[in-house]
């Protein structure tokens, strides 16, 4: 058990962190890992949160009770079908108040539309829209994927083949495991490390 000061102290540079820029790209190198670590942010943080589940991980995890809901979420299934309507009402939900809109995963959010020819173009618009309407209530977005660096290629997302989004004022963040600890990294647009963050274990908060 971590002493409540140094619990404190994380959360608050974790915050600092994501809250520098309207919209964050948050790579991992496992769907376990990457469910977790959004689970404990949204307790610790206690703004209210938008979950979109692509994945259907942390969903299930909800519905089986291995993980509490926090009374703060409001957490969504999007499907190809549903998607116009709930981003709608997403917009306007984030237009009036601030939330922190997780997409989990960039990988599912792929995978919804399959069918479309320029998914990727489709799909930055989305992720900028609602950043855009996010700006004026101080709203963050949090993208999710599971990813791995390509030294020819850049953050590659894993099954899909395509790349994780690269886009101006976005904070690239990478957690990942090194000998039994983990940390949570900030890279620059030439991928190179500006700072980390050593959390030590995801039972840290």
């Amino acid at each position: 058990m971590l002493h409540k000061n140094h619990q404190t102290g994380i959360i608050e540079k974790i915050q600092e962190m994501i809250f520098s820029q309207s919209l964050n790209s948050i790579s991992f190198d496992d769907a376990i890992t990457k469910t977790y670590f959004f689970h404990k942010l949204i307790s610790a943080v206690g703004i209210p949160t938008i979950y979109l589940d692509f994945d259907l991980l942390y969903s299930g995890y909800v519905a089986s009770n291995i993980l509490p809901q926090s009374e703060n979420l409001r957490l969504y299934q999007p499907s190809e079908q549903t998607w116009n309507t709930l981003l709608v009402q997403i917009l306007d939900e984030i237009s009036k108040e601030q939330n922190i809109i997780i997409i989990d995963s960039l990988n599912g959010f792929y995978n919804i539309f399959t069918n479309e020819k320029d998914a990727g173009r489709l799909i930055n618009s989305f992720i900028m829209l609602l950043v855009s309407i996010g700006q004026k209530t101080k709203s963050v977005v949090l993208i999710g994927s599971l990813a791995k660096f390509k030294k020819d290629e850049g953050w590659v997302l894993l099954a899909v083949g395509r790349h994780v989004i690269e886009i101006n004022k976005m904070n690239r963040l990478v957690l990942q495991k090194q000998d039994s600890e983990f940390y949570l990294t900030l890279f620059d647009q030439n991928n190179s490390k500006k700072s980390a963050l050593k959390l030590s274990h995801l039972d840290l908060f």
